[in-house]
């Protein structure tokens, strides 16, 4: 409302600002066409301040989300081993790729439960896009499952302050 972009700029660990989205809010699924550009442009602006802006966009493929993907410079897709995981990944590469062919879209696999498992769903969902839309993807690498995560959720702190040594920090 009477706040900038700039003013809702939390503090996190080790300089790294955020701006918490908060859980479940049900009205940025319900954004106005106007609105979601209006928002996106106030992100864009945070280029002048930040050397890199993450938007987790989370799961699906709503308008916002996918307003959002296209805007952004890079496009990094996180994915499970769950089919309905996979299926969502699928769908966004294909609503993209409709959009904007030159989209490079890069692919990570996270809380896999081993190396074997991560690699088949990267190849599989690599060889279904691009035999299927044409596109190829990018594997960037992947997460293996980690209790360390847990643990330090349920402690409020970022996993990689928490437990720098683990396997899943160093991933």
């Amino acid at each position: 409302n009477n706040k900038t972009i700039f003013d809702i700029l939390s503090d996190g660990p080790m300089n790294v600002k955020f701006i918490s989205g908060g859980s479940g809010i049900e009205e940025m699924v319900h954004l106005e066409k106007w609105q979601l550009e209006a928002l996106i442009e106030k992100v864009a602006s945070l280029d002048k301040v930040a050397d890199i802006i993450i938007v987790d966009t989370g799961a699906g493929i709503s308008e916002n989300v996918i307003s959002f993907v296209l805007a952004a410079d890079e496009i990094i897709l996180v994915t499970t081993p769950e089919p309905t995981s996979i299926m969502d990944a699928y769908a966004l590469v294909k609503t993209v790729s409709l959009k904007d062919r030159d989209k490079i879209i890069q692919l990570v696999v996270n809380r896999a439960d081993n190396e074997k498992e991560a690699i088949s769903v990267m190849n599989k969902l690599t060889l279904a896009a691009e035999a299927f839309l044409g596109v190829k993807l990018k594997q960037l690498g992947y997460v293996l499952y980690d209790t360390n995560v847990v643990k330090a959720v349920k402690r409020q702190e970022p996993f990689i302050l928490s437990y720098p040594k683990s396997l899943v920090s160093r991933q």
